[in-house]
């Protein structure tokens, strides 16, 4: 009787023990600075270490995205080991949903740039001006890096599955942007469909009308 009486409280206390080990083990977010690069305020991260990681292979926008966030977080390239099951695991790389209008958003976004973190967004679907299967999108600004600065080149942005959208890693913002007045073309994402060109960075401003506020929008650092 008395060691069965103890099972249940050792039960718990192991529970509990495993509990705390594994918020201990998800990784915390660190802060990297925001710096003008040529004209764009971004936050501080090795650009090879990005283009290293590459672009996304098929359906796995959301990983690549995650991996992106971490690597600059943890100034060092990551694997993205353990951070996929059918879909990003936010937990497991420290990230977690934030909901909210478009304005509370946006507002988000600037905050979380303010305070050194990269913000994963959700993209809806739209169409884009040019390509036949979507030829209502308009155009946007991607920005290749160089050694005199930024390229920019008008270029469509890859079209979102229209059930399961896009996932992109916002880094950036513009220098005018007005934190009262904010708009979704002030800010700067690492879209995992084209962060490498050619093995140059690129960074894509992104459009107006396209955070998908009504399915999960943002996914911040812990």
């Amino acid at each position: 009787m008395q060691h069965g009486s103890l099972r249940a409280p050792v039960r718990v206390f192991m529970a509990a023990v495993l509990l705390c080990l594994s918020f201990l083990a998800a990784p915390k977010a660190a802060a990297a600075q925001l710096q003008d690069v040529n004209g764009i305020t971004l936050l501080s991260f090795d650009s090879q270490q990005i283009v290293s990681i590459g672009n996304q292979t098929s359906g796995r926008c959301s990983w690549y995205a995650l991996r992106y966030a971490r690597t600059i977080l943890d100034g060092k390239p990551c694997s993205g080991s353990g951070m996929w099951s059918n879909g990003a695991v936010w937990s497991a790389a420290g990230y977690y949903a934030y909901s909210g209008s478009l304005s509370g958003c946006l507002s988000r976004l600037y905050e979380e740039l303010q305070a050194g973190r990269p913000v994963i967004v959700h993209l809806k679907n739209t169409a884009v001006s040019g390509v036949s299967k979507h030829t209502n999108r308009v155009t946007s600004y991607e920005y290749h890096l160089s050694g005199s600065g930024w390229e920019e080149v008008n270029y469509p942005h890859i079209a979102t599955s229209s059930t399961y959208g896009h996932w992109v890693c916002v880094v950036g913002i513009s220098p005018t942007a007005d934190p009262e007045n904010l708009r979704e073309s002030d800010f700067y994402a690492l879209d995992p469909a084209r962060v490498s060109v050619n093995g140059t960075l690129a960074v894509t401003k992104l459009l107006d009308g396209t955070i998908w506020t009504d399915n999960s929008p943002l996914k911040v650092a812990a």
